[in-house]
């Protein structure tokens, strides 16, 4: 008859699929304080779908952290598959050593090309103590009283990444000093990579025999990124030796004289 009419007893049985999920595994922690590090694992696709453009992301806000990179491109995942990655990460020098909790995120596209993000996730990073950048020997720590010599250091590079025109310099307060050749260069040494360096180190007269002593050293450097980076000081131990030029220490003959001349003075006010 032209009447509009509703059926509103049809019903419809639908199956949701489940919430596309990630997950974190063999996550290894390569950071350490005052250091350029890496936070390598797998990221794995637990959701129904595939997902297409994954991005790991770094998601925290803590200023000690610092993603030199904050994301890193895995690819397309399928349902169940997996992909490594590798996400370059500095952290500050006044960071805390110790276990660390990271917020991380994953960024996908899914079947109808739009951008979604999974964020409930957390790694635990371990983050290394700061060490020196360089390992500084000298094997013969000794120099006679007024004397001069060369002093050969060992110096091991023991960052994770290449210094370049890495540039020493010696100082030393009296009574030792040093002589012409006070700095020592070398164009570039890899990662663990060990180089000698000689100064000229001299002593002055006030030097005591049996005494130490300390000279300090300091590195300048290009990181990998080419950036000046300055070390601490580092302070080497000297020990003062009698000359093997024979005679009596100053100190010694010092003394002496001051005997003598007492002694000569009493004698001579006695026969006054």
């Amino acid at each position: 008859d032209g009447i509009t009419r509703t059926d509103d007893g049809l019903s419809l049985g639908i199956l949701p699929l489940a919430e596309q999920e990630f997950a974190f595994t063999n996550v290894e922690s390569q950071l350490r304080v005052a250091e350029d590090g890496e936070l390598v694992g797998t990221v794995r696709n637990d959701g129904p779908v595939p997902a297409r453009s994954v991005v790991v992301q770094y998601a925290g806000n803590s200023q000690s952290v610092i993603p030199a990179e904050r994301s890193t491109a895995v690819g397309t995942l399928d349902s169940g598959e997996s992909a490594n990655f590798t996400l370059p990460i500095s952290i500050s020098g006044e960071a805390e050593s110790g276990l660390r909790s990271l917020d991380m995120a994953v960024q996908y596209r899914n079947g109808e090309d739009e951008l979604r993000a999974f964020e409930d996730l957390v790694v635990d990073a371990e983050i290394a103590p700061e060490r020196d950048r360089f390992d500084v020997a000298v094997e013969n720590r000794t120099i006679q009283s007024d004397g001069a010599r060369t002093v050969d250091v060992t110096v091991t590079n023991n960052l994770n990444e290449t210094a370049s025109d890495v540039e020493a310099r010696l100082f030393a307060d009296d009574p030792l000093d040093t002589g012409d050749t006070d700095t020592g260069y070398v164009q570039s040494l890899d990662s663990g990579e060990t180089t000698t360096m000689t100064f000229e180190l001299t002593t002055t007269g006030s030097a005591t025999p049996g005494s130490t002593y300390p000279i300090s050293l300091d590195f300048r450097y290009d990181d990998a990124d080419g950036d000046s980076q300055l070390t601490d000081t580092y302070r080497v131990p000297i020990d003062v030796i009698e000359s093997e030029g024979g005679g009596l220490p100053l100190p010694v003959i010092i003394v002496a004289l001051l005997v003598v001349g007492t002694g000569a003075l009493v004698v001579y006010r006695r026969r006054q």
